[in-house]
């Protein structure tokens, strides 16, 4: 792939991804960090394509003088730093304090461009460059100073862009816009370093030293930090959608673990259940389907577990306890076989016609406290699982009742087959 081909590719990209933002934008138009982000995507969209070599002069002859295309192409670079900056100050601060924030980043964009187009009337370059251009003009010392102001602009705001994605992406809780963020800041850093070779370039230029070779390197390299830059500002919107698949297998196992859990418990208390999900059929193709079921057995589990306290067995609790203990399990297995082992006793109580206890006194069995529900979901999977199959919950049970000498050490238990 050569350097134009990567420069259409940019293109086509900018445009994809400033029509995928527009469609947000629409159904939240008083979002200001959107609209900015939708304002830095289509400014260096048009900024892409009128620079394209086959655009230059159609360009220029447009605008009626030579090299509008360069200038038009700063411009636009110009205000998309700014666009992305606002957009940073934004997402970071309250929208009182970033507006504050945001006021001197905008009078400096304003600034910069005051200062381009007084230069450029001022330098007049009058041969057409659309390959060269900065490089061509770089000797001539007013177009120079132009050319200082506009590389100046971009480096501070490259770099600010680049430390700003970096700091928010450290304290973002959303996955996604984390890692979207990330790559922004790559993208930055990436264009900052050819912002500083085209720096180096105008003193360069000045002492006689050809620079020309190094320029179709220093095209790609920066087509490159701008893509990984459009892809790090719309990774939040479809990044999810690459980790749909994964969502809902894992949903299906833990709806697969706790339904025969739920069905056990549900049975002697059938009055606690949650209203189903009630959407059409495409509905029930997302994740977040699968992922509502699994969330409605870990409520219903829980109500059912409250429900039956009464019934659950201490002492197996304690066996089960002292077992795991003995066996040299972690802590957290020995938490997974006390409260398996509550729930098991539970069930059986219940089927053998056992009375409740008078007082059911302090919960006999509980699990590690979450951070959330995420937690809450994977501490009832794994009680389930040694529900099903740990020797110490049989073991508990089989010991704690005097009646249930057919059962030993060595037999597991089974959700279903706790009587």
């Amino acid at each position: 792939m050569n350097a134009y081909t990567l420069h259409s590719v940019c293109a086509v990209t900018a445009w994809l991804a400033f029509a995928y933002k527009l469609t947000a934008l629409r159904k939240a138009p008083r979002d200001y960090a959107l609209a900015a982000l939708c304002g830095a995507l289509l400014f260096s969209a048009i900024a892409y394509t009128i620079a394209h070599p086959r655009l230059y002069a159609p360009v220029d002859r447009l605008l009626g003088f030579p090299n509008g295309a360069a200038l038009v192409s700063m411009t636009c670079i110009v205000l998309v730093l700014a666009c992305q900056q606002f957009v940073l100050t934004f997402w970071a601060h309250p929208p009182a304090v970033a507006r504050r924030k945001a006021r001197p980043r905008v009078l400096a964009a304003l600034f910069v461009l005051a200062a381009l187009y007084t230069l450029y009337v001022m330098t007049g370059p009058s041969e057409q460059r659309p390959k060269d251009f900065a490089l061509h003009y770089a000797t001539d010392p007013p177009f120079a100073v132009f050319l200082s102001i506009y590389l100046l602009y971009f480096i501070g705001g490259e770099a600010a862009i680049a430390r700003q994605s970096h700091a928010y992406a450290k304290v973002s809780h959303r996955l996604w816009l984390r890692r979207g963020l990330g790559l922004v800041a790559i993208g930055a850093w990436l264009t900052l370093a050819i912002s500083l070779s085209r720096a180096l370039s105008v003193p360069l230029e000045a002492l006689s030293v050809d620079l020309n070779p190094m320029e179709p390197i220093t095209r790609v390299l920066g087509d490159v930090g701008t893509l990984i830059t459009y892809v790090g500002w719309t990774l939040p919107g479809w990044g999810p959608a690459l980790a749909a698949p994964g969502r809902r297998l894992r949903a299906r196992r833990q709806y697969q673990r706790l339904r025969p859990l739920r069905n056990a418990l549900h049975e002697f208390a059938p009055t606690i259940e949650l209203p189903a999900y009630a959407d059409g059929f495409w509905h029930r193709l997302r994740p977040s389907y699968l992922e509502f079921k699994v969330y409605r057995l870990v409520i219903e589990i829980r109500d059912c577990q409250l429900a039956l306290r009464p019934y659950a067995d201490p002492h197996a609790v304690r066996v089960a306890r002292e077992l795991g203990r003995a066996a040299g399990l972690a802590p957290r297995e020995v938490l997974a076989v006390e409260e398996a082992t509550q729930l098991a006793s539970m069930v059986r109580s219940r089927r053998r016609n056992t009375a409740p206890a008078a007082h059911c006194g302090p919960r006999t069995a509980a699990g590690p406290q979450g951070s959330g529900l995420a937690d809450e979901i994977d501490w009832l999977v794994r009680v389930a699982e040694v529900m099903e199959r740990s020797p110490y919950v049989a073991e508990a049970l089989a010991g704690s009742r005097a009646e249930t000498v057919g059962e030993g050490p060595g037999r597991r238990s089974g959700i279903a087959d706790v009587a």
